[in-house]
């Protein structure tokens, strides 16, 4: 198992190579947020590698959103089962409304294709609003061959 942690006011260290190249590959994240009471809420979403952040998107207003708006730390986990693998991110989100369907079409893109994302991009959005969220990678745990 791989850390590296981070402490407040720190400057972060680059990404490893290989744990950049696994959170680059088509998976499914899962993002784990605090409610009120201190239980962990967790959801599996779409996400991107961008530069040293983590990018997801999600309908504004919903129970995570909700809870990062009151605690913006979260922990986040990107799995393989075969081989059984992972990495884990503890860090914080920021929320950001500034190019929305932009981050959208792009999460779309990568997962539905070129040619389906910018129009299934459209669609999630028109159905309900959609924030983005910027999860800043404070420390990372490794399990397995990464």
């Amino acid at each position: 198992m791989h850390v590296r942690w981070l402490y407040p006011g720190s400057m972060p260290e680059p990404l490893a190579e290989n744990v950049r190249a696994f959170l680059e590959g088509k998976r499914i994240g899962s993002i784990c947020t605090v409610n009120r009471d201190g239980s962990p809420q967790a959801t599996s979403l779409w996400y991107e590698l961008r530069g040293d952040e983590i990018i997801m998107n999600t309908t504004n207003g919903n129970k995570k959103v909700r809870n990062l708006r009151r605690d913006p730390r979260a922990a986040f986990i990107v799995a393989d089962h075969d081989p059984t693998r992972h990495v884990a991110i503890d860090g914080r989100v920021t929320l950001d409304e500034s190019r929305v369907i932009e981050d959208l079409t792009e999460l779309a893109s990568r997962y539905a294709g070129p040619e389906r994302g910018p129009g299934m991009a459209q669609a999630i959005q028109n159905r309900a609003p959609h924030i983005t969220l910027r999860l800043s990678i404070d420390r990372v745990r490794t399990f397995g061959q990464i």
